[in-house]
């Protein structure tokens, strides 16, 4: 088998596209044919053809991700797939390793990606960066402790929707490390009812903005899932996306899901998943009416570590050392970050490493999940103490955590 890898031509898009839905199970349709021709200009391609025969799909797609305190441009990894016909052949490898020579060259500091497997891609030094709460609520049970109403509810379209959700959506980014920068198209997906993973009974989206006097501070879209029996409605509640820059309008739209009539049931799953610290832990009345599952959603790489540290925010001041790759002698991998007023100055070092640990682990480290003491408890990373990783944690941790619920 000779194998050549190489970018894709403008003609060969819609077989590139087959070739990744192939690969994940699904067949190609016009949704996703305007998907893949939105996103092609500007992107990295990278393919792989057995002769004339295209094998192999990845992408790399220019994003904007939210880092504690800031933004950086980075690299969003996507539609990575090989036709299973050419499975364990290294053709993903091979791939991956090129998009990340590709983004390295653009000296981007991050490559992010979402993981169908995530063990693929800890070996290409991605981490989990960002978790999410998938949740279940029992309704009427979850019903809401009383407290104050604040603000205003209302039903708007589509169209004022594409007006309004984004200027909230980008507060939300300039708060929460790991969120995505939405664009035009970006919007259109998210509000598009055509998507063929949706039976089309429950397709439509109900969008519903929060505002105060100082205008609309967060928005929530959902769908209604129906269902009936004979002792009547049973129909559930999609969260589809949840947004708000205010923790009082959280939790006036959570209040709005629980009080939607003939709704028995509220899940906020996928894109609808929650931020970790979600105030809905501490808003039922019930709590037990509750179940939540924790999901893994942003996988992040360093790809500059010095760029990425000094681009970041830091709640505290202080100063650590980290080594960083399979071998702490490894030349340049020990990396000196000196934190004063809150920035940091990081610097390639010949000194000691107080932390050791790999880029997978420094992925997830990267976007301010306090874990570093959870790695070193793992055996994931060392210390040379068990004070200096918690000092260590607290000065790369970040609140509020990192939350994602942009599929790239």
């Amino acid at each position: 088998m000779t194998l050549e890898f190489r970018p894709i031509r403008k003609e060969e898009l819609r077989q590139f596209a087959g070739v990744n839905l192939t690969a994940f199970g699904e067949a190609l349709d016009s949704w996703h044919e305007g998907w893949f021709e939105s996103r092609f200009d500007g992107s990295t391609t990278v393919a792989a053809f057995d002769g004339a025969i295209l094998v192999g799909s990845s992408m790399s797609m220019p994003v904007t991700v939210a880092v504690p305190g800031g933004t950086v441009a980075a690299a969003g990894v996507t539609a990575v797939g090989v036709l299973p016909t050419h499975r364990r052949r290294g053709i993903l490898r091979q791939m991956m390793e090129r998009l990340l020579q590709e983004a390295s060259s653009q000296r981007l500091p991050l490559a992010v990606l979402w993981a169908s497997e995530g063990g693929i891609y800890s070996r290409f030094g991605f981490g989990p960066a960002a978790r999410s709460l998938g949740i279940e609520l029992q309704h009427p049970k979850a019903a809401m402790m009383l407290r104050p109403r604040t603000g205003s509810m209302r039903l708007v379209s589509k169209e004022e929707a594409v007006e309004i959700l984004p200027a909230v959506h980008d507060r939300v980014v300039s708060q929460r490390p790991a969120m995505i920068v939405r664009d035009r198209v970006g919007w259109h997906y998210a509000l598009s009812e055509e998507d063929p993973h949706l039976p089309r009974g429950e397709a439509h989206l109900f969008i519903v903005v929060h505002e105060t006097d100082l205008g609309p501070d967060g928005y929530l879209v959902y769908r209604i899932r129906p269902d009936w029996s004979p002792r009547g409605p049973e129909n559930t509640l999609v969260v589809v996306e949840m947004a708000a820059t205010d923790p009082a309008a959280t939790a006036e739209l959570w209040r709005y899901c629980t009080e939607v009539d003939l709704v028995r049931r509220i899940e906020a799953n996928g894109r609808g998943s929650r931020p970790v610290d979600d105030p809905i832990w501490w808003l039922l009345d019930d709590p037990q009416a509750m179940v939540a599952t924790m999901v893994t959603t942003l996988w992040a790489r360093v790809l500059d570590v010095p760029a990425l540290l000094e681009a970041r925010r830091y709640q505290q001041d202080g100063a650590v050392t980290l080594g960083v790759g399979d071998s702490a002698d490894e030349d340049g991998s020990r990396f000196r970050l000196e934190v004063e007023g809150g920035r940091g100055r990081c610097q390639p070092t010949k000194g000691p490493a107080d932390i050791h640990l790999g880029w997978s682990e420094l992925g997830s480290l990267s976007l301010g999940m306090p874990c570093l003491s959870q790695l070193v408890a793992a055996g994931r990373a060392t210390a040379s103490s068990q004070d200096l990783a918690r000092r260590a944690d607290a000065l790369l941790g970040w609140g509020p955590a990192p939350w994602c619920f942009e599929d790239i």
